[in-house]
C-alpha cells in the first residue's frame, strides 16, 4: 500500500510519498520502508513524477524506467505539463528493449493464471458454503453447473466494462490468445482441474484471456500508477496529470488517462488530491470517513424507507389490501427523501469544510505547502500504526516542492547512501547534467554539497 498526496496552490506544487512497499509470497506478506515513490522527471525544467500501486512495469523497476526516460528526455521542453506525460507513454511504447516480446508473454500469462485462479478460489470458496448450510456434497454435474454460473457472471461483467482506447481493443486480446492458445488451455486445466468443465465453460475462459487485455479495466496485480505534476514552459500555474497502467500487449502500453486538474487563478485556487491510501486524507478534508458515511447512509436510508410502513402498520381501519397500497406507494417517496437529505449533507456540510481547507491551502507559502503535503500522508501512516493490521503506509516520508522558478527542490529526503563517500556521483551528475544543457560541471564542492539532495532525485 502506499500514500501519496499532491497539494497545489498558484505558487508552487509539493508532492509528498511515503516508503513503505509490501512484498507478497503466497499468503506470506512482507512490509519493506526504504522504497522511493517520488522523482524528478526533468533534470531541466520544473516536473516531478510519482508512483503508486506496483513498484515495476513488466519486472523492470519504475526508479529504473523512469531515470532512463529522463536521460531521453534531455533538456526538451514542452509547452504544456501534459506533453510530458504523452511523451513518457510514447517512451515506454518504444522500449521494445525494455520490454521484449517473451517477457510480455510471460507476463501475460501469468495474469491469465491469477484471474483463472481467483475465480477458482471464489467458485470453491461459495461451493464450500453452500454444502455446510445444504448439510450435503454436491454431485459432479451440479459443482459443474455451479463453477458454470460463476464463470460466465465474470465473463459478463467484464463484458460490460469500456474498451481500452490506447490500441485495438478485440484484436489485441485475440492475437494473445491465439499466439498461446495451448498454453492458456493448459492454465485453465490447472486451475480448474477439480471442477468439471464442459465447452462452454473453456469458451467463457477464453474469452475471458481476451477480454483481461482489451478492457478497460485493471487487475490489481497489474496496475501501476503515474502522477506527474509542475509546470509546462507555457504554463503560469502548476498542473497534475494522472495515470493507471497495466502491461504490454503485443507491443503496446495498456492505460488509462486519469484526472488532469490544474490551478486557475481565483476559479481555483488551490487542490488537494490524494493516491493510493487516501483514508486519512479524505476523512481531513470532509470531516467525516468516507466508510463511516457510507455506513450512516445505508442505515439511515433503510430506516426512513421503513417508517411509512411502521405507522401504516399502525392504522387499524386499513384492510390488508390497502395497507399494502399505501406502503407500495409511501415506500420510493421515503427513500427519495433519505437520499435527498445524503445529497444536501454532501452539498453544504462537505462544501463547507472543504473551502476553509482551500482557502488555507491558497494562501501558503511554499514551505508551508510541504508540511502540509507531508502531514497529510503521516495522517495515513499514524492511522496504520493504530490499527491491528499491517502497516502498509509509513517509512521516512519525501518531500518535493515545485515553483516555476526554482524548479523541483527537494524538501525532505531519505538517502541509502552517505554523500561524503560518493562526490563522484555529484560529478557524474552535473557532468551529465551540462552535457545535455542543463547545470555547470565546475560546480564548486560547497554548492554541490549544498544541491547533492536535489541530485539524488
Amino acid at each position: 500500500m502506499t500514500s501519496e498526496v499532491v497539494v497545489m496552490n498558484s505558487l508552487a506544487v509539493a508532492l509528498a510519498a511515503d516508503s513503505a512497499a509490501t512484498v507478497t509470497a503466497g499468503s506470506d506478506n512482507k512490509i519493506y520502508n526504504a522504497a522511493d515513490k517520488l522523482f524528478m522527471l526533468s533534470k531541466h525544467h520544473p516536473v516531478g513524477v510519482m508512483v503508486y500501486s506496483n513498484a515495476a512495469l513488466l519486472g523492470v523497476p519504475w526508479e529504473t524506467i523512469l531515470k532512463m526516460f529522463r536521460r531521453v528526455l534531455g533538456d526538451t521542453e514542452y509547452p504544456h505539463l501534459v506533453d510530458y506525460g504523452d511523451r513518457l507513454i510514447q517512451f515506454l511504447n518504444d522500449s521494445r528493449n525494455l520490454f521484449p516480446q517473451e517477457v510480455e508473454d510471460r507476463f501475460y500469462l501469468r495474469l491469465v493464471r491469477t484471474l483463472f485462479e481467483q475465480i477458482a478460489d471464489d467458485i470453491h470458496e461459495q461451493l464450500y458454503t453452500q454444502s455446510l448450510e445444504n448439510a450435503k456434497e454436491k454431485t459432479a454435474d451440479e459443482k459443474r453447473e455451479f463453477a458454470k454460473k460463476v464463470i460466465f457472471e465474470v465473463r459478463d461483467k467484464w463484458s460490460k466494462f469500456s474498451d481500452v482506447t490506447c490500441f485495438e481493443a478485440r484484436t489485441t486480446g485475440e492475437a494473445m490468445v491465439t499466439r498461446h492458445s495451448g498454453k492458456v488451455n493448459d492454465l485453465m486445466i490447472k486451475a480448474f482441474e477439480d471442477l468439471p468443465r464442459d465447452a462452454d465453460m473453456t469458451t467463457a475462459l477464453r474469452i475471458l484471456a481476451i477480454l483481461l487485455v482489451g478492457k478497460n479495466e485493471f487487475l490489481r496485480e497489474a496496475l501501476s500508477g503515474i502522477v506527474i505534476a509542475g509546470f509546462g514552459r507555457d504554463e503560469h500555474f502548476p498542473v497534475m496529470q494522472s495515470f493507471e497502467l497495466g502491461e504490454i500487449y503485443q507491443g503496446k502500453l495498456k492505460y488509462r488517462p486519469g484526472k488532469v486538474v490544474a490551478i486557475d487563478g481565483d476559479r481555483t485556487p488551490s487542490i488537494i488530491v490524494p493516491f493510493a491510501h487516501a483514508e486519512m486524507v479524505n476523512t481531513f478534508l470532509y470531516g467525516v470517513s468516507p466508510d463511516v458515511e457510507r455506513r450512516w447512509m445505508i442505515e439511515v436510508v433503510a430506516l426512513i424507507s421503513k417508517l411509512p410502513a411502521m405507522v401504516i402498520d399502525l392504522v387499524t381501519d386499513l384492510s390488508s389490501e390497502q395497507q399494502l397500497q399505501w406502503k407500495n406507494k409511501m415506500a420510493p417517496e421515503s427513500t427519495k427523501i433519505a437520499l435527498h437529505f445524503f445529497e444536501k449533507l454532501a452539498q453544504y456540510g462537505k462544501q463547507e469544510q472543504l473551502s476553509a481547507i482551500y482557502q488555507a491551502i491558497g494562501n501558503m507559502s511554499k514551505g508551508e505547502l510541504a508540511h502540509a503535503a507531508s502531514s497529510l500522508v503521516n495522517l495515513n501512516s499514524f492511522q496504520k500504526r493504530m490499527s491491528m493490521g499491517p502497516e502498509t503506509v509509513g517509512g521516512p516520508i519525501d518531500v518535493a516542492v515545485i515553483t516555476k522558478g526554482d524548479g523541483f527542490i527537494w524538501t525532505e529526503r531519505k538517502h541509502y547512501f552517505k554523500p561524503e563517500l560518493n562526490q563522484h556521483f555529484f560529478r557524474n551528475y552535473y557532468a551529465d547534467a551540462k552535457a545535455t544543457g542543463g547545470h555547470d560541471d565546475k560546480t564548486p564542492q560547497a554548492e554541490v554539497g549544498r544541491n547533492e539532495s536535489n541530485a539524488s532525485g
